[in-house]
């Protein structure tokens, strides 16, 4: 296993969110959100480099123009279609590893990233995530005890080829990893679950409490560079009533949101 820093995270981008419209850009306490996704990630002591997989779209140009700014690597692909765009972004900078982190979570724990990589990087899978679990034999959507907002997805690039190739539901197209999920029997697939529950704690930005409730934990943190889910516990410990700012969002709502257009398609859910 190479346990150097020698890896590249996508990481996707765009604008036009249906439920918190510009949210990648939003403030959080002097800093765009997109800037502390991005400062996690690369204190992984695994991750080197990222590159911001945004669309074609005009609406995203404040992205590209902040990549710009900053140095950062960027791809534009499909609006709607981010399977095509992570694959196509993945084949453009020869990515073998596929290391896939969302924009809308600022407190991701480089810790996390590392522990989910070191495992498939030890191993033979094809994917390993920390977002499914086994139940009753088949692989479901689960948050594998984490907090919301910890998700780090990581497939080969032949894995992420065969998906791309063969995906046909518009929820395989629209949230990259599903058709590797749900057909487990043609790839060799693993998670990494935590002892304990924290699934109830929500760090994934979806709605303006949500956007409440991190920029209240980086409020905490003070002048502390990292977070990582200790933090966060520990955080939540002594304000026990910051839970309650963004705990009446549901979990996974995109991806249900997903589902229904499938069987709108005539698909099988």
């Amino acid at each position: 296993m190479k346990s150097e820093k020698t890896h590249i995270a996508i990481i996707q981008a765009r604008m036009n969110s249906t439920r918190l419209p510009k949210k990648v850009l939003r403030n959080i306490n002097g800093n765009p959100m997109l800037e502390y996704v991005i400062k996690q990630t690369l204190s992984s002591k695994l991750i080197k480099n990222v590159i911001i997989a945004t669309t074609e779209k005009n609406d995203d140009l404040p992205i590209i123009k902040y990549c710009k700014k900053n140095n950062l690597m960027y791809y534009r692909g499909s609006s709607d279609d981010l399977l095509d765009r992570y694959y196509k972004c993945a084949k453009k900078f020869k990515c073998k590893t596929i290391i896939r982190i969302t924009s809308d979570c600022p407190l991701i724990d480089p810790k996390i990233i590392d522990e989910i990589l070191k495992k498939f990087l030890n191993n033979s899978y094809d994917y390993i995530s920390n977002n499914i679990e086994k139940i009753d034999g088949k692989w479901e959507n689960a948050t594998c005890n984490f907090p919301q907002g910890m998700t780090v997805e990581v497939s080969s690039f032949e894995a992420l080829e065969k998906a791309w190739k063969k995906a046909k539901k518009p929820s395989e197209r629209e949230h990259v990893f599903p058709y590797i999920q749900f057909n487990s029997e043609l790839f060799k697939i693993s998670n990494v679950k935590m002892k304990n529950d924290f699934s109830h704690i929500r760090c994934t930005v979806d709605k303006s409490n949500d956007l409440k409730f991190v920029r209240k934990i980086y409020e905490k943190m003070k002048n502390e560079k990292i977070v990582t889910i200790k933090d966060i516990i520990k955080i939540i410990d002594e304000n026990p009533k910051l839970i309650e700012i963004n705990s009446n969002t549901k979990f996974d709502e995109g991806y249900q949101k997903s589902l229904i257009i499938d069987k709108k398609h005539g698909f099988k859910i």
